[in-house]
């Protein structure tokens, strides 16, 4: 996800020393998207274009054209039936978000620390773990569900002997994924985020079925940033932030949804790129005397899974047909 920085100048603030705050805010930005945040994590999702002349986010796609069966024979000399080339579009309106932080002259004055680069390291964190998280609460919509264990809703997860995601149920996943005809990334892998609860559970699956077992047998791949390895066809991403739905289970279990998908499964996009601003102390007319030093970030941004544009909650709709591409498994996992 682009950034863009901006500095708001005033006389006792020079262009160079303003323009290295919002830079140092940006650059941070970026690198925090690249490393560390897997939902937001650039290859994991398919960027959306702005519709200049509208507030929407767009994507487009072309069907696969249905393949022919054993009766579709043509007659001698007879023209051959037409295919029609379809498009279907997705669109969703992004929302803006924003915030400030204030460091006053005294706290810069008596703090042994630079308070500014601290401020644009925090505020550089925030503003990308916003997005992050943004992208999450618009993936753990989804509706295309499987349960762990013997549950079959939500409600009774955690009511059976074990609910908690085994190697036996990523199998059974993936299983699903292929049957639905979801491609797999160019590498010949699905992707799945993961809770570091569920990982341990995974880790610790010495079955015959375990992830420990199979991964003795895994080729080697250059790994993804958040992933702890590969298995029955899936890498694995770790996050803190993967959906817990709190309480939400059987016993009020907690109940963890591991999102388990192909190339395209949800689409990202902005109208407005991550901005970063830097006001100086005085730059003003409510800071008279120059006492408040303001950082700042603003965005425009939104997500929606591709096929079900009405789920989440940036006013989405589409004209898809088409099956997600995308599978999410709820469970319980093992108390850290």
């Amino acid at each position: 996800m682009a950034t863009q920085t901006r500095a708001l100048l005033d006389t006792n603030s020079s262009n160079a020393y303003s323009a290295l705050i919002t830079e140092l805010v940006s650059q941070q930005a970026q690198e925090n998207l690249r490393n560390r945040l897997v939902h937001a994590m650039p290859g994991n999702y398919t960027s959306g274009r702005f519709q200049k002349g509208s507030n929407e986010i767009r994507y487009a796609r072309y069907p696969d054209l249905t393949p022919l069966g054993v009766s579709d024979t043509l007659t001698e000399a007879g023209a051959p039936a037409e295919y029609d080339l379809t498009v279907t579009t997705e669109s969703f309106v992004p929302k803006q978000y924003g915030k400030v932080l204030k460091i006053s002259d005294l706290a810069q004055l008596d703090s042994p620390h630079d308070l500014i680069a601290i401020a644009s390291e925090r505020l550089a964190r925030a503003a990308t773990e916003s997005m992050d998280n943004i992208i999450r609460d618009v993936l753990k919509l989804g509706t295309n569900v499987m349960y762990a264990g013997d549950a079959s809703a939500r409600a009774n997860v955690g009511t059976g002997s074990n609910d908690n995601i085994t190697g036996l149920t990523i199998k059974k996943a993936v299983a699903k994924l292929k049957a639905a005809n979801v491609p797999t990334f160019a590498d010949g892998f699905y992707r799945a985020i993961i809770h570091p609860a569920v990982e341990f559970d995974l880790l610790t699956d010495t079955s015959a079925n375990g992830f420990l077992e199979a991964t003795k047998y895994t080729k080697s791949l250059e790994l993804l940033n958040g992933e702890i390895g590969a298995y029955a066809g899936v890498r694995f991403l770790v996050s803190p932030s993967a959906a817990v739905f709190t309480g939400a289970g059987g016993g009020s279990a907690d109940v963890h949804s591991t999102f388990i998908f192909g190339p395209d499964a949800y689409i990202v996009g902005d109208s407005q790129t991550l901005q970063s601003y830097f006001v100086a102390p005085g730059g003003d007319h409510s800071d008279p005397i120059a006492q408040i030093a303001t950082l700042g970030f603003k965005m425009r941004f939104g997500a929606i899974l591709r096929g079900e544009g009405t789920t989440g909650d940036f006013d989405g709709s589409n004209t898809s047909t088409g099956q997600p591409r995308y599978l999410r498994v709820e469970s319980t996992a093992s108390t850290l």
